[in-house]
């Protein structure tokens, strides 16, 4: 809920509660001045309990009516409480009806109704139903707001999956291309391709679904995966892995992936071969490449995205994308 909004439901509860008050004043006076009733005797005040309890029954008994009306809030509060009027009309005149017969013996006029009906109506209903109104009200909200932000997390969470098994395929395509060149220009390099591919591949199932590993494991994995695009580029892309510090954890695949990027949309050749740096700053692992990049590839952006998606959702965390004239460098942070 909006500040904006919180401070006017608190304006409309606190001018309600002057509004009844004004109006309870002006009835304890009138009736004090013109009625018979004792407010120093207990009877009168168990009445009163009776009468708090029965307008909180109607109270209840009208939110979940109105609760099937597909109005907004506010005209939702004006017709609960207008209904639990109502209600509370019925059920307190029987209730005073029986109360002045089984009690004192004694029937009960029209007027009589009329009056207890207005003055229980204004000392007692108008507090106990508005304010439980309004409890009400916040709760829903409350609920409401909960719903929403639950409803989101789903829909980014089967983003997230969508973006998750969108992945595998693109890996192995990609790869699966390499393949089919190397067998048409370089045969005799196929075997020692295929072997390094499988143990990649093999990495990459195994660990796709989890949600971390060690960064041990991931180095591992992205020296394997160099070595697989050394095969295919030969030296049109230089590999620097400057990290001593190994500890700490971090998601399957990020650094394969950030470095895959790079390959993918930037140019390298054997006369000029395009820079690409893995360091660590503390728990952060950067993967900096030269910013060379390919006119003909506009890029998904589908690594990037899960990437982000998957910190967000499952780290409460942020992967940081910075570009400049020369460089393009990802932030990825550590779990430790």
């Amino acid at each position: 809920m909006s500040t904006k909004k919180l401070f006017l439901n608190i304006f409309f509860v606190l001018v309600f509660i002057v509004l009844i008050n004004t109006i309870q004043t002006y009835v304890l006076h009138i009736t004090r001045r013109f009625g018979d009733i004792d407010f120093f005797k207990i009877p009168t005040h168990i009445f009163g309990i009776f009468a708090c309890i029965i307008s909180l029954l109607s109270t209840i008994l009208a939110w979940k009516v109105t609760l099937k009306i597909h109005v907004g809030q506010i005209s939702k509060i004006l017709a609960a409480f207008v209904t639990s009027v109502l209600i509370y009309a019925v059920l307190g005149s029987l209730f005073y009806i029986a109360e002045r017969y089984i009690f004192y013996g004694i029937g009960t006029t029209f007027n009589m109704l009329v009056g207890n009906f207005v003055f229980t109506t204004v000392i007692y209903h108008l507090y106990v139903s508005g304010l439980s109104l309004s409890f009400f009200y916040f709760k829903e909200s409350s609920e409401t707001a909960a719903n929403l932000k639950n409803t989101e997390k789903e829909k980014d969470i089967l983003q997230y999956k969508i973006l998750q098994k969108n992945l595998e395929p693109h890996f192995l395509f990609n790869n699966l291309s390499v393949l089919s060149g190397l067998v048409k220009k370089r045969p005799l390099e196929v075997e020692s391709f295929v072997d390094d591919f499988s143990d990649v591949y093999r990495y990459y199932l195994e660990h796709n679904e989890k949600q971390l590993v060690s960064l041990v494991e991931e180095l591992h994995f992205l020296r394997k995966y160099i070595s697989l695009m050394k095969k295919r580029f030969k030296t049109g892309y230089s590999f620097h892995i400057d990290i001593v510090d190994e500890s700490g954890y971090i998601l399957p695949c990020a650094l394969q992936l950030c470095v895959e990027n790079a390959i993918k949309h930037n140019r390298g050749s054997e006369e000029n071969p395009l820079q690409i740096s893995v360091k660590r700053s503390e728990n952060m692992i950067s993967i900096i490449n030269d910013f060379k990049p390919v006119d003909f590839t506009s890029g998904s952006g589908l690594g990037n995205q899960f990437l982000q998606k998957s910190y967000q959702l499952n780290f409460a965390k942020n992967i940081n994308f910075v570009q400049t004239n020369s460089h393009y460098t990802v932030e990825i942070p550590l779990l430790l």
